[in-house]
């Protein structure tokens, strides 16, 4: 009998590189890991047949819900009134048309050009503001970058990007099931005052609107009527703040650690940044893909990956797998900026629920890399930089990217 796999990202191997484990689990048939308490979903074909088949599997469960923690955790959210509704991410049709192009309004083409000038200031403000002739661009450039866009994006005054990160991180806790439960009590207690800052952000945008997430979540957009509050809050809470920033801070570093580690990328990008960016972005996303991936369940005993699920089945469909299967990507641990299917990643997902914010990301990740080549043409790692990647139950990100010049 051949032994069973188990996944945990949070511990050794798999934090250090989960790829290992994808490989052996694409020669296998879909297993269950006892750790995440879902069957692995990690072959391209079985991703697509999934995620294109939203009947048969159901994103209700897409993410977890703060709620799904044990009682002395579900005790004190009570207690302090945070609400808890379902996302747009974990909406199946016919309820997920509605929120979804009401989520939309905050990612058009014109709010991206709007955003535009704000991260080519915020990127150059922060690279003239590094100490020396060294930096960690995790720390000194990625987050504070993509905070000052999300903030803006959303709504949320940026002289309070600090206590919304630490919130952020608080949602983070309570979502991660191999998490202590004591930390998890420490999120839940502190969820209180997050629930009361939206609640007011919310009640300000209802009597003056402005060009903001909050308010088109509010009134409504694209013929779509406004959401009730306790959806404002998911979603803000959610699917914004925290998918709008964790997955694009590391897909910028993802994406700088590829062209400093690899000399020929980075004379490409030197010589030739407004063609070779997008090139190695797409590139980036489909080799080192942010997110680990999304939950669905099944709604029927159905085959897949050679294996007979139940109806009610869990399954963690990992895109970072799906996206280095050697059947799809030729050479997939590679980097090749010419490869001609790049675009077939799963980075962003794929149909019903492919990412609303990848425009807005592509943008971030552009105006991050110009920025920097422009301003730090002689940048590289700094002498003895190893990667080192964060315990973490949904991304997959760089501890430190530490660089001199």
């Amino acid at each position: 009998m051949t032994a069973q796999l188990d996944f945990n990202p949070m511990i050794s191997p798999h934090r250090e590189d989960p790829h290992v484990f994808y490989r052996e689990a694409r020669s296998r048939p879909v297993e269950f890991s006892p750790s995440i308490g879902a069957y692995m979903v990690t072959r391209y074909a079985d991703l697509v047949a999934v995620l294109d088949d939203p009947q048969t599997f159901s994103s209700r469960a897409a993410l977890p819900m703060i709620y799904d923690n044990p009682p002395e955790v579900t005790d004190v959210l009570r207690a302090g009134g945070v609400p808890e509704t379902t996302m747009v991410v974990n909406e199946d049709e016919p309820g997920h048309i509605r929120f979804r192009r009401v989520f939309d309004a905050g990612f058009t083409g014109a709010r991206v050009r709007a955003m535009v000038p704000l991260m080519r200031e915020r990127a150059a403000a922060l690279i003239g503001g590094f100490p020396g002739g060294r930096a960690d661009l995790v720390a000194d450039y990625a987050v504070p970058f993509v905070q000052a866009v999300i903030s803006a994006v959303i709504g949320f005054p940026p002289e309070d990007t600090a206590r919304i990160q630490a919130w952020t991180d608080d949602v983070n806790m309570l979502w991660n099931m191999l998490a202590p439960v004591e930390a998890r009590v420490e999120s839940a207690r502190r969820m209180t005052d997050y629930t009361r800052y939206l609640q007011a952000l919310i009640d300000h945008r209802r009597a003056r609107p402005r060009e903001d997430l909050i308010s088109d979540l509010v009134h409504g957009a694209n013929g779509y009527p406004g959401v009730p509050d306790q959806y404002v809050h998911n979603m803000i809470r959610g699917a914004a703040r925290v998918a709008g920033f964790d997955t694009t801070r590391d897909a910028i570093t993802a994406t700088v650690l590829i062209m400093l580690e690899n000399p020929g990328v980075r004379e490409r990008i030197l010589a030739d940044p407004a063609r070779a960016i997008p090139k190695l972005t797409a590139e980036a996303l489909r080799r080192d893909a942010p997110h680990r991936g999304l939950f669905r369940i099944t709604t029927r005993e159905v085959e897949l990956g050679g294996t007979a699920l139940p109806a009610g089945a869990p399954l963690l469909l990992l895109f970072g797998s799906g996206n280095r299967d050697e059947t799809i990507f030729a050479g997939p641990d590679e980097v090749d900026m010419d490869r001609p299917n790049v675009r077939d990643h799963l980075a962003f997902g794929r149909g019903l629920h492919s990412c609303p914010g990848a425009p807005m990301a592509r943008a971030e990740i552009r105006v991050a890399l110009e920025t920097l080549i422009r301003r730090l043409p002689g940048l590289r790692l700094a002498d003895g930089y190893r990667p080192v990647y964060i315990a973490s139950y949904f991304f997959r990100g760089l501890e430190t990217l530490d660089v001199s010049w």
